[in-house]
């Protein structure tokens, strides 16, 4: 288990607030299984098909794997592939899980993610009113706030979460910022399988996403 003291949580809180105010909003990426804290050694293994439902539909796939590092901090690396909006992409993020999900309260943190995308011209925030063809690189840094809570049930363990994740984007020498909601559950059919759906709501220059997700866990 975990032993955190609670100066260190505010201090992690207060900085992390801070860093939020100076990024923005921006989001075009699913949470998938960041809300997942693993403990030191541990790792895991996810395939993410996803569909894009506004800005050119198109469907997708990512292959995400994540590390646990100490009592507080997860590394994860994705890479990716689609068509439509959403082509070429890889990166990752680092994961602070401030207070833990356990019986007395309900998981929360917040994770910084950065990637270097291909995307195509229609998708959210170019600009484009025209049918365009051709990809533009897009490179994108977002914090994803997130709350989890996981709970027993006849199936199976189920986790329900909620992200609002935000930043900002650099496409094509245009600054934007943007944000999403990110809505869903993961559904532990295992203790080393767990299964996800979720909706990704695009609320400024954001694509909407709906995305599933198989991910394994290594010991």
């Amino acid at each position: 288990m975990r032993q955190k003291t609670s100066g260190r949580r505010s201090g992690l809180t207060v900085a992390l607030l801070g860093g939020a105010l100076l990024v923005g909003t921006e989001s075009r990426a699913t949470v998938f299984n960041t809300v997942q804290y693993l403990e030191p050694g541990r790792s895991a293994l996810g395939i993410e098909p996803e569909f894009v439902l506004s800005s050119g539909a198109g469907f997708g796939a990512n292959v995400r794997y994540s590390l646990g590092l100490n009592d507080l901090s997860n590394a994860s690396f994705l890479i990716g592939t689609g068509s439509g909006p959403r082509q070429f992409r890889f990166g990752g993020n680092y994961t602070f899980d401030v207070f833990p999900d356990d019986e007395n309260q309900a998981g929360m943190g917040v994770a910084l993610q950065a990637t270097y995308a291909r995307v195509g011209m229609q998708s959210a925030g170019t600009g484009v009113t025209e049918p365009a063809s051709g990809t533009q690189a897009r490179f994108e840094t977002l914090l994803l706030p997130y709350i989890h809570n996981r709970f027993s049930s006849a199936g199976g363990d189920v986790e329900p979460f909620f992200s609002f994740p935000f930043g900002f984007s650099l496409r094509d020498g245009h600054f934007q910022l943007s944000s999403a909601v990110a809505v869903g559950s993961f559904f532990h059919r295992s203790p080393r399988v767990a299964y996800s759906m979720e909706l990704n709501v695009g609320v400024n220059n954001a694509e909407t996403i709906l995305a599933g997700g198989v991910l394994y866990f290594f010991d």
